[in-house]
């Protein structure tokens, strides 16, 4: 829970998949970088090569390369082999690009013989998607990835990095990514609008409320609420905004003159979210019952669905995953399906589900059945 909440401030829950990255480094006799992968192929790079002037899939561990000697002032006395073989599906909404980020970063650490201290090793990772890929994504991805418990929530207030006590599921209790098929992109226009518009929000919320916001988070949602149309109107060209407020204050976020962007909701939904994080934390840390266990993971359910429309607000939904959603709502808690919501940055990529692990099979089942889902069995999480 929580998504593209983060770069507004937000509690988001993260757990990591059952896949993993792995990144290799060997020392080569000839000058410069060769970048290997058994389903990428293989790209040399010659020292000092601009990252526009390699592929994208090498930019992020290339990224992440150039950054590491800055940070560290250090160089590498040959060439080096990046060998990199990963069972995490690209273009998926489940983070594929931040685990080889980290990955990398981690094996530059044991062969420089350097190590980060505290969250500085996923700020560096998200840098190289920032700067190098021109991915405007928060910090949350790569903080799951490095510091995320297996079979657990991390709860990550991303102020920007502050990480919680991780927060197992019940007993019996799984979350499974189910991928769609349709392809997901951070960098693609829904979310940069989306991401622009939560800022153009939070600056319309400034200037009329008078009021300084480190994060747009930091409201609840009946303040959010209660601002007029005056002050947070639904929609407002780019160009409006621009004449009324000059810009925002994000570095990444850049506004067309000519895009109508939904305001209101791009700064509601992180906000919302934020509050429903809050909710599932007190949820599941609350003392198990087996008398109320069944309403608790309704009520955690029903805030992944508020989740869910809450991306379509802000333009981040499609057809397969809001279908994909409606059928785990259908089957219902008494089958063991307690709720489902689109993962990271929506517009498709992949549907987290949670479930009775007993039930897996008849998700399986679904997800056979679903006619535009291209991998048919769902990751486990």
């Amino acid at each position: 829970m929580g998504g593209v909440a983060d770069y507004s401030g937000s509690l988001v829950l993260e757990m990591p998949l059952s896949l993993t990255t792995r990144v290799t480094l060997t020392e080569q006799a000839t000058r410069g970088w060769v970048f290997s992968s058994p389903t990428e192929g293989l790209c040399s790079v010659a020292t000092g090569t601009p990252p526009a002037d390699v592929p994208k899939w090498v930019r992020y561990p290339y990224g992440c390369f150039r950054l590491f000697c800055a940070a560290w002032n250090w160089k590498p006395k040959t060439g080096l082999l990046f060998s990199i073989h990963s069972t995490v599906p690209t273009s998926m909404g489940v983070s594929s690009s931040a685990a080889l980020e980290v990955a990398t970063m981690r094996a530059l650490e044991k062969f420089a013989g350097r190590k980060f201290s505290g969250t500085a090793l996923a700020r560096l990772a998200q840098r190289a998607e920032n700067e190098i890929v021109g991915a405007p994504c928060g910090l949350m991805d790569q903080l799951a990835s490095a510091y995320g418990v297996r079979g657990a929530l991390l709860p990550i207030l991303c102020r920007p990095d502050i990480l919680g006590n991780p927060v197992r599921l019940p007993q019996g209790v799984i979350a499974v990514g189910w991928p769609s098929g349709v392809k997901h992109a951070v960098t693609a226009s829904p979310y940069a609008t989306a991401r622009a518009g939560a800022f153009m929000g939070r600056k319309l919320i400034e200037r009329g409320g008078r009021r300084a916001l480190a994060h747009a988070a930091e409201l609840t949602p009946a303040e959010v609420r209660s601002f007029s149309k005056a002050i947070l109107p639904e929609t407002i060209s780019g160009r409006a905004f621009l004449e009324r407020c000059g810009g925002v204050d994000d570095a990444l976020s850049k506004i067309d003159p000519a895009t109508l962007y939904a305001v209101r909701a791009a700064v509601s939904f992180p906000v919302e979210e934020n509050f429903r994080a809050q909710a599932a934390v007190a949820l599941l840390r609350g003392k198990e019952s087996s008398r109320h266990r069944e309403d608790r993971l309704g009520v955690l359910g029903e805030l992944l669905y508020q989740s869910h429309a809450g991306y379509s607000s802000i333009g981040l939904g499609c057809p397969e995953t809001d279908e994909m959603v409606g059928a785990v709502r259908a089957l219902g808690p008494k089958r063991g399906f307690y709720g489902a919501r689109v993962s990271g940055g929506g517009s498709g990529g992949t549907v987290v589900v949670l479930l009775r692990k007993a039930s897996l099979p008849a998700l399986q089942r679904l997800a056979a059945k679903v006619r535009f889902t291209r991998e048919k069995l769902p990751i486990l999480r």
